[in-house]
């Protein structure tokens, strides 16, 4: 457990210094914590942009083909976990009455027992790991201690990228304000208008090119830094 921690750890720090890409982390978190349960598989639920949950990352194709069941009818360990933020545990599921389709799923699949824990983000759950096997017993009260950890790394890492990409689209957004300011200042300064005047200019010009607007002003602002170079340029 040790060496896997520490590997878990080195992952999360080679992610955020961007030596590896968000599904290279979850895969080598979920593989590392796979082999520290003695579980036969697992997989990674997230939820997406659209608001449904997602099998991201899966160390045997069968994780997948399972979690659909839970999907197709929105019920399941998986996302009881991260839904009440709380750790789901099926010891056998023959026994299961809870989720029957997932149960169905699991034995189709050869599997007896599962263990889903979730991934929590500010006190949000946002997904979870869920680990399979083939036998029963398979996951006592240190085997959910140990995914705990595995699934913490995994949550900073989830968290750190939706950091990134927050600040990233805010960075975007700021950029492209402050070009259509300077697009509405040049259509004023051409035209002589107000900056009502300019703005509606840039607007109708979008409808009628089917484009968005930041594009269009942003190609304004850049038509005028050309002029404005070669107009400093030294005459021959």
């Amino acid at each position: 457990m040790g060496d896997t921690s520490t590997r878990a750890v080195a992952i999360v720090h080679e992610f955020i210094g961007g030596g590896c890409s968000l599904g290279e982390a979850l895969e080598a978190i979920s593989a590392l914590a796979t082999a520290a349960l003695g579980a036969d598989m697992a997989g990674l639920t997230l939820m997406t942009d659209a608001g449904r949950p997602s099998t991201v990352v899966y160390t045997d194709r069968m994780v997948p083909e399972i979690d659909q069941a839970q999907y197709d009818t929105d019920r399941g360990p998986c996302l009881e976990a991260f839904r009440q933020r709380r750790t789901v545990h099926v010891a056998d599921v023959a026994d299961e009455q809870r989720w029957p389709e997932f149960a169905d799923a699991a034995k189709r699949h050869g599997m007896r027992t599962s263990l889903s824990i979730p991934l929590i983000v500010g006190g949000r759950g946002i997904g979870a790991l869920n680990f399979f096997g083939g036998e029963t017993g398979r996951f006592d009260d240190h085997a959910t201690e140990r995914g705990t950890i595995f699934t913490r790394h995994a949550a900073i890492i989830a968290a750190y990228y939706d950091r990134a990409e927050e600040a990233d689209n805010l960075q975007r957004a700021i950029q492209s304000r402050a070009e259509i300011d300077q697009a509405k200042g040049i259509i004023m300064a051409t035209t002589g208008g107000g900056a009502d005047h300019a703005f509606e200019l840039l607007r109708e010009q979008s409808q009628r090119e089917n484009r968005k607007l930041r594009d269009i002003a942003g190609e304004i602002v850049a038509r005028q830094q050309r002029h404005q170079v070669r107009g400093m340029q030294p005459t021959q």
